[in-house]
């Protein structure tokens, strides 16, 4: 494994990079990083490129004028993308985990052409809905407001415990992974021990994704996409994730054994369903 640092719309991104060959770009969750994909990685084909989002783990947070809106981590996956040339090598698989895996199937509707397969692991669309937006306009300027100074914990193990306790189901293995790639010395704050998201990335966005406009963008979908339900994980039961996405034409939803964060709790069984749909 080798670490690049890309220069993105004015951020640097991180990104982890493994193995040679056809590219599969790996897209962590909401406050996870790219080291979540540490178990799974290693068992596809292929060389693999985790990145960093913007304002996680050891890639640039944005701006002090700016926010974490979706569609910005969209056109950081499209700016990385450019960035590689991975353009030149034909159309990239795509492996998301949670936000991860909104924001891939949001970029195969924005770019069929440069998407050969997308992966959702445990992750589909939120909607938020006309009436919500008022309330989540007025929610967002107080959060814009709140300090961007990042949180501090006592320990690795306390950061392991925090994790578990916001997400009971995460073995220890895992939660170790995720507070080792997590948290670091912040020299703001006398090298104490810090998460090293930024805060801002707890604020809610007003930007509305509405179902009309979900099922819009989704019908752009071209390539086919697998969608991996852990069975105790934080997704509905398969029919409704199957009518949330019915536009997308080439849907396969199969369910793997554990939680949200399946890839790490059955990297091997989750790497045997994404190479088995993956096209020859």
């Amino acid at each position: 494994m080798r670490a690049l640092r890309l220069p993105v719309r004015g951020l640097e991104l991180n990104a982890l990079v493994r193995g040679e060959g056809p590219l599969t770009v790996l897209l962590h969750g909401w406050l996870d990083h790219a080291r979540s994909f540490d178990a799974l990685a290693p068992l596809l084909p292929g060389r693999t490129i985790a990145l960093d989002h913007r304002g996680h783990g050891d890639s640039s947070w944005g701006p002090e004028a700016a926010f974490y809106h979706l569609v910005e981590y969209v056109a950081d996956l499209d700016g990385a993308l450019a960035v590689i040339n991975a353009a030149s090598d034909g159309p990239v698989r795509i492996v998301g985990h949670s936000m991860g895996a909104i924001i891939g199937l949001l970029y195969a509707a924005a770019r069929p052409d440069r998407v050969s397969h997308v992966t959702m692991i445990d992750g589909a669309p939120f909607i938020v809905t006309p009436p919500e937006v008022p309330d989540r306009i007025s929610s967002w300027l107080e959060d814009l407001r709140g300090s961007r100074k990042r949180r501090l914990v006592a320990s690795f193990e306390d950061a392991e415990e925090r994790l578990r306790r916001f997400n009971p189901q995460l073995p220890p293995a895992a939660a170790a992974l995720l507070a080792r790639g997590g948290v670091s010395a912040d020299p703001a704050q006398g090298g104490q021990l810090a998460w090293k998201w930024d805060p801002l990335l707890r604020g809610h966005s007003p930007l509305p994704f509405t179902e009309s406009i979900l099922r819009a963008l989704f019908a752009r979908v071209q390539c086919p996409v697998l969608l991996v339900r852990a069975d105790r994980g934080m997704l509905p039961e398969e029919a409704e994730v199957k009518r949330r996405l019915d536009t997308v034409r080439g849907l396969q939803v199969v369910s793997a054994p554990g939680g949200h964060h399946v890839h790490l709790e059955s990297p091997e069984e989750v790497a045997r369903l994404i190479t088995a749909a993956w096209p020859g």
